[in-house]
């Protein structure tokens, strides 16, 4: 088996045994497939009481808002495998494997992120059979480009967070903050140009903004998402690779102070 295939081996069985794991989180399946729906709800109510209930109307709010839950999948999930992996002694065991830890983080946080994505669709069948929302995507042959550059983001933006949760017991405390500033920064309910000058360029460096941008588009933009699809490629790498150097850092300082298990 040569080098490449084994890899692919290995995150495919950690992609798959996170998901099977995630699924018996009570947790966890009230975050990934339930509040998406409550999301959608609310927001389908508000823009109904503002009396902008068109059908690309609410198809726009039916991803905004499950992509709030894949942001609150990806941020729960990535964090919580290091946690259960070190409250179950399995964590200095993986880091010392011979497989690159990275390559067991990327299964996990593509577990999680591919799990989390449940969400869009159940908001977009919740929207068809509660409020009469018609499926109509303009460029319906984009539409799994789009969702795959999303997951690829999304997953780089969990490694790279879920690298903060080797060597710091307490930094899941960061997931709870960020969950809400991002779902506004990243323009899923609210558009980013409306939002104020100096927060756009934040808006441009996260992947929840442009995977938002692709799917959007793919379903409701007069033109095709090329850029932004680009865009979650871009980052998806650039994600990855501040990914792995941060790991490099926090698991050579983690051996050398012998504090892994006790971070």
């Amino acid at each position: 088996m040569t080098e490449s295939l084994r890899v692919a081996r290995l995150i495919w069985f950690v992609t798959w045994f996170n998901v099977k794991m995630l699924l018996t989180s009570e947790f966890f399946i009230l975050t990934t497939f339930l509040s998406p729906i409550i999301f959608a709800t609310l927001a389908f109510f508000l823009f109904r009481a503002g009396s902008n209930t068109s059908g690309q109307t609410l198809l726009y709010v039916a991803l905004g808002a499950g992509m709030m839950g894949v942001w609150s999948t990806t941020l729960f999930g990535c964090g919580g495998a290091i946690a259960w992996q070190r409250w179950e002694g399995t964590l200095e065991l993986l880091v010392n494997a011979p497989s690159r830890y990275d390559y067991i983080l990327v299964g996990q946080t593509f577990g999680a992120v591919t799990l989390g994505f449940y969400g869009i669709g159940a908001t977009i069948v919740w929207g068809m059979l509660l409020f009469g929302m018609p499926l109509e995507a303009t460029f319906p042959w984009l539409l799994p480009f789009g969702l795959a550059a999303a997951v690829l983001s999304l997953g780089s933006l969990g490694m790279l967070i879920a690298t903060t949760f080797v060597l710091y017991r307490h930094a899941n405390a960061l997931g709870n903050l960020l969950e809400y500033p991002i779902w506004l920064i990243a323009g899923l309910l609210v558009p980013v140009a409306t939002l104020p000058f100096w927060v756009q360029p934040i808006s441009w460096l996260l992947a929840p903004t442009w995977g938002m941008e692709a799917i959007r588009g793919s379903a409701t933009a007069s033109d095709p998402p090329f850029f932004a699809i680009g865009m979650c490629l871009v980052l998806a790498v650039v994600y990855y690779v501040l990914a792995r150097i941060i790991l490099v850092y926090v698991l050579n300082k983690a051996r050398r102070d012998a504090t892994l298990a006790l971070q």
